[in-house]
């Protein structure tokens, strides 16, 4: 009798891989559940990629606002994207689209966690920073990025936003919490420049 599979793992019999493209990958795995019973549990294989919290002052912090076509709206979130390519550091990462999509450079980068933006369906890890110190030097999108509002909130107000849907991106959500939480003396660099990334 073959042992009992005591962590939860699927055992995958076979996989494939649906669709492809520059962005993203979906796969299909044929799998064994724990409980024996057999399934197929599509992935999504996508990057890890870089969010960053830019504070423009303490409790105030910039945002951009972007169209986003598979909900059909406009929404406001922090500035995020995936890397240019393999190999590119999560913070190279987060500078870029720091500048890209805010237009700021930052002088003190401090990391706040990881978050995982949806596992129970899609690979890839969120990156989370802070960005202090912030300089203006203008926006510089990428193609299909030219129309992306900024503009600056207290964090009241973004709790408000989110209240009012106007801001329900997940990980934008999530790290907003995890500011909140080092602005009130919790998080990894408690109200001061502390751990760099």
């Amino acid at each position: 009798m073959a042992e009992r599979n005591t962590d939860g793992a699927f055992d995958v019999l076979a996989t494939r891989q649906a669709y492809t493209s520059p962005y993203m990958r979906l796969r299909e795995d044929d799998v064994r559940f724990p409980d024996g019973s057999l399934g197929v549990w599509t992935v999504l294989e996508r990057s890890d990629f870089a969010l960053v919290v830019p504070e423009v002052a303490p409790g105030r912090l910039a945002m951009v606002n972007l169209y986003r076509h598979p909900a059909g709206r406009r929404f406001w979130e922090f500035p995020q994207g995936s890397a240019s390519g393999p190999g590119v550091p999560p913070e190279e990462t987060a500078a870029g689209e720091l500048r890209e999509e805010a237009g700021f450079t930052a002088g003190e980068w401090h990391r706040l966690g990881i978050l995982h933006e949806a596992y129970g369906y899609a690979t890839g890890v969120c990156h989370v920073f802070l960005a202090r110190s912030l300089t203006a030097v203008g926006r510089s999108p990428e193609p299909g990025e030219g129309d992306v509002w900024t503009g600056e909130f207290d964090t009241g107000e973004l709790w408000r936003m989110h209240d009012a849907g106007d801001l329900t991106d997940a990980v934008t959500v999530a790290a907003l919490g995890l500011y909140e939480r080092t602005r009130h003396g919790t998080g990894p660099c408690p109200g001061q420049p502390g751990g760099t990334a």
